[in-house]
């Protein structure tokens, strides 16, 4: 599955240099979310930036991931899980 816009929603960071918190829910697994790429059109719609926060809540648990963001492309950096 390809990442869906409108399950892309900003928690926290307002008016704040200490990053972005955001939630995105899919029926998908974790494994497949923090897939390369996944998340690059959030960086051009939504401005997901380097250090950003995902709670990922999918399929199959849980997860908090920090992301990379380089040259537009969004990788993941550390990951939590609870499944």
């Amino acid at each position: 599955m390809a990442f869906t816009a409108d399950n892309f929603v900003r928690l926290s960071g307002a008016n704040s240099n200490a990053g972005v918190v955001w939630t995105y829910a899919e029926a998908n697994t974790l494994a497949n979310i923090r897939g390369d790429n996944y998340f690059d059109n959030a960086v051009a719609t939504y401005g997901l930036a380097d250090g950003d926060v995902i709670m990922i809540i999918a399929s199959d648990g849980i997860g908090f991931t920090q992301m990379s963001v380089s040259s537009g492309a969004a990788t993941v950096g550390e990951s939590i899980t609870s499944s």
